[in-house]
């Protein structure tokens, strides 16, 4: 049974590891504009944070639906759906202030980490062997929303950079995650015969 799940979620990664990676781009390209400000007003800030989040909602969920066997497949679910619903407020509210933007930013980042560690213990339950890329992911969000919440920002500078520098980080971490599973499907398909070929 061990051997069964392991061959389907390697075979899963194989097919759909480009995935994360296209969700780290978008969340590059996202840090790269918040980290160099070509915008200095907030209903530009807000617009543009909202457009990203919800594309990169819209592919958690797309990533968590081709991988439905998975047992683990809820949690990145829910963080999709968290995710788009975070960017849709932003895009319809009529005016948010910055300390409301900078703590609903802080408590989804918190929210997020939450759902990454919880998804990598059910993936790690299941002899998922890419599990412990979600819980970095989950450690990462964590620490920066802790962060985040306990050093209040009101400057605009500020809050941007602050939401640039996560979003490169984790634009960062699925990149190198989705190529790193790439890569460790192959080799474990590679080395065992009952591997299920992508």
């Amino acid at each position: 049974m061990a051997d069964t799940t392991v061959n389907e979620a390697v075979a899963q990664v194989r097919r759909y590891w480009w995935i994360p990676v296209l969700r780290g781009v978008v969340l590059l390209i996202l840090g790269l504009f918040m980290v160099f400000r070509p915008f200095d007003t907030l209903t530009a800030v807000v617009w543009l944070f909202g457009i990203f989040v919800v594309v990169d909602g819209v592919l958690a969920i797309v990533s968590a639906l081709l991988d439905r066997r998975d047992a683990g497949v809820l949690w990145p679910t829910v963080g999709g759906l968290l995710t788009i619903a975070l960017g849709v407020v932003l895009l319809v509210w009529p005016g948010p202030t910055v300390q409301v933007l900078f703590y609903f930013v802080a408590f989804w980042v918190i929210l997020l980490g939450v759902i990454g560690i919880v998804a990598s213990i059910v993936a790690h339950s299941h002899d998922n062997p890419t599990w412990y890329f979600p819980l970095t992911l989950g450690l990462v969000s964590l620490l920066i929303g802790l962060l985040l919440v306990t050093n209040p920002q009101t400057s605009i500078a500020v809050v941007m950079l602050l939401l640039g520098m996560f979003t490169l980080v984790g634009g960062v971490v699925l990149l190198v995650g989705g190529f790193a599973a790439r890569s460790l499907a192959n080799r474990i398909a590679a080395d065992g015969p009952t591997i299920i070929e992508a």
